[in-house]
């Protein structure tokens, strides 16, 4: 496939996305809570609460792209996230901070995958599944680009001034590549009024269960990725791994998903989307398995297999967010699809860290890894029931 430049674009508007309304929150909340004196846990307290409004957002958008197409939702989220990233710029206490956090977290969905995939899926019907690689390919760079770029930023400015410049990015970059996607159409064919509703009374049998079953390995999957990401230093260091081994194991995961992503792009003809959603699933747990192993020694061979093992496993999940529903249940419908499942997702992924962190201080370290290798599982064998057929 050659590579279109909108989806090249909405690679680099989807960096953008998660770089400025997801991984700015890690790197710019302790400026802010120096500043105003808060507590850690308040500042990030409120942006869990925030990740719990994007599954209250998810449904809503998803209606809202299939009736008026991604095209038109990814311009709108790109003006309203440069004007919640330029308030955080002015905000003067404890409220307005929380107000903007919900609403920047609300409309952060928008501007990311969910609707990145929904204009490609509108636009290239059930071809889409090269263009979702190679968007993720790109995006999967934002922490790799903006921790460091934030990191200097701050040298130059005050972290009110970075949130300005993260508010211009979206406005002076993400929308105008957003304005130039073509017009997508919104389903694979016309269907009338009275097939619209025969397909509403039709989401039961067959189609319920697949959700289900879609749902529950998204939301388990969803868990893991989101503990692990917050936790992994912690974890690590409490089943005796030294800091530099930690950090090692950690900057692999990178280098991993990228490599399982081209493996994806590049061969994707030789594997079809519920093979890929199964060796996903089963690569992430296969690592944590790898992880758990350090409970018995904690040597270097158990963490190298973890960052493999888990980091390809992740860089194909978000993949077969895509994918999966597109080939289960096609173009029509595709965006309130992707808001019910990103639902659970998001809310099974809000209460990951609080969860595995509890474990791992009352229980110990076993506790957690067994918690994380138990989702894992549970991804594994709900994919293999929504595939078996």
């Amino acid at each position: 496939m050659k590579a279109s430049p909108a989806t090249i674009g909405l690679g680099v508007t989807m960096t953008i996305g998660y770089g400025t309304l997801y991984y700015s929150f890690s790197v710019l909340a302790p400026e802010i809570a120096r500043e105003f004196g808060w507590g850690q846990s308040f500042v990030f307290g409120v942006f869990s609460f925030g990740l719990l409004a994007g599954a209250v957002a998810a449904p809503i958008l998803g209606r809202l792209v299939d009736r008026f197409g991604a095209r038109l939702i990814l311009c709108l989220g790109s003006v309203t996230a440069s004007v919640a990233l330029a308030l955080f710029a002015v905000m003067q206490n404890a409220w307005q901070f929380a107000v903007i956090t919900l609403a920047a977290e609300f409309i952060a969905l928008a501007v990311q995958y969910d609707a990145g995939f929904a204009a490609l899926a509108q636009t290239h019907g059930r071809e889409a599944r090269a263009h979702i690689t190679l968007v993720t390919l790109i995006a999967g760079f934002a922490s790799t680009v903006y921790w460091p770029l934030l990191q200097w930023l701050l040298t130059w400015m005050d972290w009110r001034d970075v949130y300005l410049v993260l508010a211009a990015m979206n406005l002076l970059i993400a929308l105008p590549i957003h304005l130039a996607l073509p017009r997508a159409r919104l389903s694979e064919k016309p269907v009338s009024r009275v097939e619209e509703t025969s397909v509403e009374m039709t989401f039961d049998g067959e189609r319920r269960r697949r959700m289900v079953l879609m749902a529950t390995a998204f939301a388990a999957g969803g868990f893991v990725v989101s503990a692990v990401g917050a936790t992994l230093l912690v974890l690590m260091r409490d089943l005796g791994y030294a800091t530099a081994m930690a950090t090692l194991a950690g900057s692999l995961i990178g280098p991993s998903q990228v490599t399982a992503r081209l493996i994806e792009y590049a061969r994707r003809n030789l594997f079809s989307p519920p093979l890929t959603a199964i060796i996903a699933a089963v690569a992430m747990a296969l690592g944590l398995f790898m992880l758990a192993g350090a409970l018995v020694q904690p040597i270097a061979a158990f963490a190298i297999a973890f960052a493999v093992f888990y980091g390809a496993g992740q860089g194909l999940t978000s993949i077969v967010r895509g994918v999966l529903p597109l080939h289960y249940f096609g173009v029509a419908g595709y965006g309130r699809t992707m808001g019910t499942l990103a639902s659970t997702r998001i809310i099974a992924s809000a209460i990951a860290p609080v969860s595995v962190i509890w474990l791992n201080e009352t229980l110990g370290p076993h506790a957690a890894i067994a918690a994380l290798a138990g989702m894992a599982c549970l991804a594994v064998l709900a994919t293999l029931a929504l595939t078996r057929r």
